[in-house]
């Protein structure tokens, strides 16, 4: 097995892994809503690293043109759940707006998402050291960098307004971790503009961060509103 190969079927493991922990920490949490939504998510973003482990060999046509529908799996599987645990961590947001009403407000990225992964503006490329890859065609690169842009942008100046209003560490380490990692998922972004030999598909690893931190959010007893921001 090539190393760039082995490399990328230890990251794929490494991801499902931490998704399954999500799982096992989401099924427990009161908010019925929450919990289906994150799950699902969660068990849909795990179709991404089966799929990259699969375009990363020798998969057949068949096998690359049913599984490219699970590619972009993460570009919602990772969104909502991070803007879920946003909500779920902080008493503002609990106490000032329902979870429907606060998933209601990003259902035109959803829409989005959505629509590209059914209508799969994409082709399929031989991979720059092995295997196969997925790439958008025309200017949904462009779309695609400013819908997550712009989620990047609204996912930092949640979790600010949060640090700035309450004091509580637990809380202000949630989510000061969160951002780290959308700015790691951003940095990771920009490679894709640039003639870089990448060894894995790029946001893997970045990836992997970003479903630690909403593990990381929702691992920890939800706090109460009362006396929190003195804390």
């Amino acid at each position: 097995m090539e190393t760039g190969y082995a490399i990328l079927i230890s990251l794929c493991i490494a991801a499902v892994c931490v998704l399954m922990c999500n799982i096992s920490v989401i099924i427990k949490n009161k908010y019925l809503l929450l919990k289906i939504v994150c799950v699902l998510f969660f068990i849909f973003s795990m179709t991404r690293y089966f799929t990259l482990m699969i375009f990363g060999g020798s998969p057949t046509y068949n096998e690359l043109m049913l599984l490219r529908y699970f590619y972009l799996a993460s570009s919602i599987g990772l969104t909502i759940p991070t803007l879920s645990a946003i909500w779920y961590i902080t008493p503002l947001y609990r106490d000032k707006i329902s979870y429907t009403r606060y998933l209601l407000i990003f259902i035109p990225w959803v829409v989005f998402y959505l629509y590209v992964i059914i209508t799969q503006p994409t082709e399929i490329i031989q991979g720059e050291n092995f295997g196969y890859s997925l790439q958008l065609i025309g200017k949904y690169p462009l779309y695609l960098s400013l819908a997550q842009g712009s989620l990047v942008v609204i996912i930092i100046l949640l979790c600010l307004v949060g640090i700035l209003k309450y004091k509580n560490i637990q809380l202000r380490a949630q989510l000061i971790i969160i951002i780290l990692a959308q700015i790691t998922l951003v940095l990771d972004g920009f490679t894709y503009f640039f003639k870089i030999i990448h060894t894995f598909p790029i946001f893997t690893l970045s990836e992997i961060f970003g479903f630690l931190a909403v593990l990381y959010a929702f691992s920890h007893k939800m706090i109460e509103v009362r006396g929190i921001a003195n804390k």
